[in-house]
């Protein structure tokens, strides 16, 4: 003679089977942290004109980059304009030292930016994209 259970009973020894299955897991351990991130170099930086003057600079040789397009050249041209009316809007301000000295290290960071992207178009035209 086979034992008969009830219907309600057999559900929830089949839910609590599953729940037991499931609910048992432990979590993975946490990841061990990695190396530290060493901090960015100190840059020295020069007057905020020189810096702001260098950013123009790298505009203009951006511009002249032989593998740019037209339209990369102006808006070398038209940055370039732009940052200068900003520049003199600026020197009207009469910025105390410390704000020069945000504005050097504003200039530097994006002289830098510039550059790069100078290097890089000197190194040859992109690649297609593909759609």
């Amino acid at each position: 003679m086979r034992l008969i259970l009830p219907r309600p009973f057999g559900r929830k020894a089949a839910l609590f089977a599953v729940l037991l299955v499931f609910g048992c897991r432990h979590p993975d351990p946490p990841v061990k942290p990695g190396e530290p991130i060493p901090a960015e170099q100190d840059v020295t930086v020069d007057t905020a004109d020189k810096e702001c003057d260098g950013l123009l600079t790298a505009f203009t040789a951006y511009g002249d980059c032989p593998n740019a397009t037209d339209d990369e050249r102006a808006w070398a041209k038209q940055v370039s304009e732009l940052a200068q009316r900003s520049f003199d809007a600026g020197k009207k301000g009469k910025p105390d030292a410390e704000a020069q000295k945000v504005i050097a290290h504003a200039c530097h960071r994006a002289t830098e930016s510039v550059k790069n992207a100078t290097l890089r178009c000197l190194a040859g035209k992109p690649p297609p994209p593909n759609y």
